[in-house]
């Protein structure tokens, strides 16, 4: 006796709610580059994507949990009281400053690879 198609089971089984097969992998991509805290290398290695771009276009997907995180750490950075800027806010001396013009526009035209992983380490 061979084994039912993913169909046949899923019409044999209606108390199970269907699902599409595929899914799972996007489910996977997406759990995968969460608790690796965004490595986009590793996990299309595990995917076996030809490009990283490919993997977090397709298959990487935004969890609400992950999204309400995010937000609760900005406003708490963003409206945090500062008694005196930050070390990390001032430039070392002699450190060349850039304008939030120049840096856009460095950003807007950075490599695809450069993008998706700014968005992951934006996301996480």
């Amino acid at each position: 006796m061979c084994p039912a198609s993913d169909a046949e089971w899923q019409d044999a089984h209606p108390e199970f709610p269907r699902i599409v097969f595929h899914g799972l992998r996007h489910s996977s991509a997406t759990y995968q580059l969460m608790i690796s805290g965004g490595d986009v290398k590793a996990v299309q290695g595990t995917t076996g994507h030809a490009t990283a771009d490919m993997l977090v276009n397709t298959y990487a997907h935004i969890q609400q949990s992950s999204r309400v995180e995010l937000g609760k750490k900005f406003e708490e950075g963003f409206y945090a009281k500062q008694e005196s800027p930050s070390p990390q806010a001032m430039p070392a001396a002699g450190e060349p400053t850039i304008s939030m013009t120049a840096l856009l526009e460095l950003l807007k035209n950075a490599d695809p690879e450069v993008k998706a992983q700014l968005r992951l380490a934006l996301l996480t």
